[in-house]
């Protein structure tokens, strides 16, 4: 029994032996995802006859004996030059372009042309099979040749089994790699391991890499025309790098979290430092993945850059707030004056840290409710730290009535400091002081200084009261009364008129 738990759990929780249900649901996915290849190859068949439609109107301008080459060659496909069959991609000359547009323009161009180099040699490599074929079996190199749709039943085939080994890795292969690599990392890690969180986020940007890349070779297959080429090259690379950086992005967000919750045990003030480079990396590499995907979509991004020069004044003059916290935010986290977790008292409120943002910190009050501060008042500002305290200070006043003897007021300042010390939770290094400081107008004032161990409000509270109770015991046991604030008054009596 065991034996087979175990089996389940390396499966991915799933029988080993699947039902009859589980193998028409299978057979039936694998049978729609060739329909849907059938029909994507049936629309760049149509779309390849018309672009073949449109070059033959173009070429019709050309001389008599070319137009009488190709179509003698047009007789014989197997026989065509495969340079032929690939034109290279034409590009415009334009004499206003700046050097810098004119540089991205000729790497564009240059890239173009590498894809169609790579569609050529990948249609040079199927004739190069069709030809050793040939060799032993004419009549199967026949049939590969015909043409349905204008493309070659080799290259449909071809096309096929790229995308039946795409969908094979993608539903397989990656997802058992991956399935494994969660067990054993939970299992010799925990769940909450770097490579347990990574293995779950990072499925789908991979299963988009595989599944561009089958898609982009797939095509490559059955297209002939440059412009349909180019057009697949940039898209396919458009969304190979957005998968591209959503996997670095994943990675280094999976690094810094987990970093985070380490260090948050042993060193809580690096743990926020952590936290902060995690939000800039994202930040960075957001903006590096936009600024390359303009990039390969042709948008000069040096003209994007420079704008910002012009238009940054103004941005500057409208968000002036916006910059000072997010500097304001940065001194924080560098200089850390208080981290997350924190117990301070600023001139708004006291209460627990609960994050530090590039806007804003957010502090939890004693009465639950969330405060929000600009970091750029909490940077000018001073708040006090209360987390920092090794002991917490006690200042407190008692009134005692005005009728308590002398003797009766050194007997129990005497009491007060030698019960006071011995309360659980307050700190015997410091000591107590208790002595009689003034005449009140309806008091004779004692104040009594202490140091609690616990800096924490509740900690700190329930030391208060122990001591408040042991004060009330004294006071009593002396025979003394606390005084109220009260007033005499005196009437004297008038004297009678004598008649």
């Amino acid at each position: 029994m065991p034996a087979e738990i175990k089996m389940v759990e390396v499966c991915g929780g799933k029988d080993k032996n699947p039902s009859r249900e589980d193998m028409k649901n299978r057979i039936l996915k694998i049978i729609s995802c060739l329909a849907v290849s059938a029909a994507l190859l049936l629309c760049l068949g149509t779309a390849e006859i018309f672009a073949q439609t449109a070059n033959e109107t173009q070429v019709q301008a050309a001389p008599a004996e070319q137009a009488k080459a190709k179509q003698t060659k047009g007789d014989r496909p197997d026989k065509l030059e495969h340079s032929k069959e690939i034109e290279e991609p034409k590009y415009d000359a334009d004499a206003a372009l700046s050097e810098a547009d004119k540089r991205i323009k000729a790497r564009r161009a240059e890239l173009d042309r590498e894809a169609v180099a790579k569609a050529r040699n990948m249609h040079f490599m199927l004739k190069s099979l069709i030809g050793r074929i040939e060799k032993n079996h004419p009549d199967l190199a026949a049939s590969l040749k015909t043409q349905y749709l204008g493309i070659r039943l080799v290259q449909y085939l071809a096309s096929l089994t790229i995308l039946l080994f795409t969908f094979i890795l993608t539903k397989y292969g990656l997802n058992f790699i991956l399935k494994k690599l969660l067990y054993v990392s939970t299992k010799i890690m925990g769940e909450s391991s770097f490579m347990s969180i990574l293995a779950k986020q990072i499925k789908k940007p991979l299963n988009i890499l595989a599944i561009i890349v089958g898609l982009y070779f797939a095509f490559v297959f059955l297209l002939r025309d440059s412009g349909n080429i180019v057009t697949l090259a940039r898209g396919a690379g458009i969304v190979f790098w957005i998968a591209v950086f959503w996997c670095i992005g994943i990675l280094s967000d999976t690094f810094f979290m987990t970093a985070t919750k380490r260090l948050r045990k042993s060193s809580a003030s690096t743990a926020n430092l952590f936290e902060f480079i995690r939000r800039v990396s994202k930040a960075v590499i957001y903006t590096i993945a936009v600024l390359s995907i303009l990039t390969n979509c042709g948008v000069n991004v040096n003209t994007i850059i420079a704008s910002l020069g012009i238009g940054g004044m103004a941005l500057a003059f409208a968000s002036q707030d916006t910059i000072a916290n997010f500097f304001g935010s940065v001194s924080i986290i560098v200089d850390r004056p208080f981290i997350v977790g924190d117990y301070v008292k600023t001139s708004a409120c006291e209460g627990t840290v609960e994050t530090i943002g590039f806007r804003s910190t957010r502090i939890r009050t004693p009465a639950k409710t969330l405060v929000t501060i600009p970091n750029s008042g909490l940077a000018k500002e001073p708040v006090e730290n209360l987390s920092k305290m090794e002991e917490r200070r006690v200042v407190q006043i008692i009134g005692l009535t005005y009728d308590s003897k002398p003797d009766q007021i050194r007997d129990i300042l005497g009491d007060l400091r030698s019960k006071i010390q011995k309360v659980e939770g307050v700190s015997k290094d410091m000591g107590v002081l208790a002595e009689f400081c003034e005449f009140a107008d309806s008091s004779l004032n004692i104040e009594i200084i202490y140091y609690t161990e616990a800096v924490e409000r509740p900690w700190h509270m329930a030391t208060r009261t122990l001591v408040n109770m042991e004060i009330i015991k004294l006071v009593e046991g002396r025979g003394l009364s606390f005084a109220y604030p009260s007033m005499s008054l005196y009437v004297e009596k008038a004297p009678e008129n004598k008649k």
